[in-house]
C-alpha cells in the first residue's frame, strides 16, 4: 500500500475514536496550533500555566488564542523506528521504551510506525500498553534506511490529527541510520562536469547539506514537533554532516536530537527527549492570511505575579499552506 494511502487510512481510523476519549472542550477548524515548552531551568519545565498565561503573536501583531492544551491534555505520541545496524542497541532501546511507556498517563495514546524500505503502520494508536509492548519488541532490524524519506509524510499525518482532534501530537523517531544506509547514494554526488564552481568537487558533503535543507524546508507547514533518539553517533565527515541536518531539522520544529554515544547511554537520552515531550502546550490560533508565506511568530508567558516563568521555546516561523 503507498504510503499516502497508508497515512489517510490511519488518519481516518484514529482521530474519530481517539476524539471520544478528549475533553469535551472541541477547537475550531483552520487553527494554526503551535507547540511551546517554558523551561524553568536545564530540564525543568513550568506545568502550571493557564491559558491566560499565554500571548501569541503573529507578524508581531497579537492573536487571540482559540485552542489550549496543556502538559496534562490527551496526547497522541507517534513512535517511528528506522533500525537498520546495531541489534544490541536497538535492543536496549526497546527495553527502554517499554519501560518508559508504562510510565505515561493513560491520557496517551501511542501508535507505532516503520521507516524502512518505505513507511509502514505496526500500531494504530492506542492505550494498550501489553499490546504496544509486544509489537515494539517484535520490530526487525533490517532493511534499508528510511527516516529522511519519511518525515514529510509523517509530520503530514501529525498535522492532520492535531487539526481533527483536540489533542496534542509528537511525533518521536529511533533510529540507528547512517547516511550511507539509505538507497539514494549521497556519498557519491553527481558532479555537474560543466561548472567547475560545482561545490560538490571540493565539498563531498554539499549533497547531504542540500538534501538536509531541502528536508526543512519541506516541513515548513507542519508544526507537530519532531524528536529523534539516534542510538549511534558517527563521526566521518559525511556523518557529521548528515547528522547537523538532524540537529536543525528537529529543532526548526520545536523538537530535539539527541545521539547516544554508547550503549548505556540510550535509557538517559530517551528519558530526557520523553519528558520533554510531556511537558509542552499547544496554542491554537486562526489561520493567519497573509502575502507572504513565511510568517513570523512569537509567544509570550507570564506567571499570575507578572514574572516570567523561564525561557519559552517554540517554532519561530511557519510556512502557509499553498493555495
Amino acid at each position: 500500500m503507498k504510503v499516502t494511502k497508508v497515512l489517510i487510512l490511519l488518519l481516518l481510523i484514529t482521530t474519530p475514536i481517539f476524539a471520544q476519549t478528549a475533553k469535551p472542550e472541541t477547537a475550531p477548524k483552520g487553527l494554526l496550533k503551535i507547540p511551546v515548552w517554558v523551561e524553568e531551568s536545564d530540564d525543568q519545565f513550568w506545568l502550571d500555566g493557564n491559558r491566560q498565561a499565554f500571548k501569541v503573536f503573529v507578524e508581531e501583531k497579537e492573536s487571540p488564542l482559540k485552542s489550549f492544551q496543556t502538559p496534562k491534555s490527551s496526547t497522541i505520541l507517534l513512535i517511528v523506528f528506522d533500525t537498520v545496524a546495531d541489534l544490541a542497541r536497538v535492543d536496549q532501546a526497546r527495553t527502554t521504551l517499554n519501560q518508559a511507556i508504562k510510565t505515561l498517563g493513560q491520557n496517551y495514546w501511542i501508535g507505532l510506525l516503520k521507516a524502512q524500505d518505505g513507511l509502514s503502520v505496526i500500531q494504530e494508536p492506542t492505550a494498550d500498553r501489553k499490546m504496544l509492548a509486544d509489537k515494539i519488541q517484535a520490530i526487525q532490524v533490517n532493511g534499508k534506511a528510511g527516516l529522511l524519506d519519511t518525515l514529510e509524510p509523517v509530520s503530514k499525518l501529525a498535522a492532520g490529527m492535531m487539526q481533527k482532534a483536540n489533542v496534542r501530537v509528537a511525533v518521536l523517531y529511533v533510529t540507528d541510520s547512517g547516511i550511507a544506509n539509505y538507497r539514494a547514494d549521497y556519498l557519491n554526488p553527481v558532479v555537474n562536469s560543466s561548472d567547475s564552481g560545482d561545490l560538490s568537487r571540493r565539498f563531498s558533503d554539499r549533497a547531504i547539506q542540500e538534501q538536509m535543507s531541502r528536508q526543512s524546508a519541506a516541513l515548513g507547514e507542519f508544526t507537530a514537533p519532531i524528536f529523534v533518539l539516534h542510538l549511534s553517533y558517527r563521526t566521518d565527515s559525511m556523518n557529521l554532516a548528515y547528522q547537523s541536518g538532524l540537529e536543525r531539522i528537529a529543532l526548526a520544529s520545536g523538537g530535539v536530537t539527541l545521539f547516544s554515544r554508547t550503549v548505556d547511554d540510550v535509557e538517559s537520552l530517551l528519558k530526557t527527549l520523553l519528558a520533554r515531550i510531556q511537558s509542552s502546550y499547544v496554542l491554537g490560533v486562526d489561520q493567519p492570511t497573509a502575502k507572504r508565506r513565511t510568517i513570523k511568530l512569537r509567544v509570550e508567558a507570564k506567571k499570575t505575579d507578572g514574572q516570567s516563568p523561564g525561557k519559552l521555546t517554540h517554532r519561530e516561523q511557519v510556512n502557509l499552506p499553498k493555495k
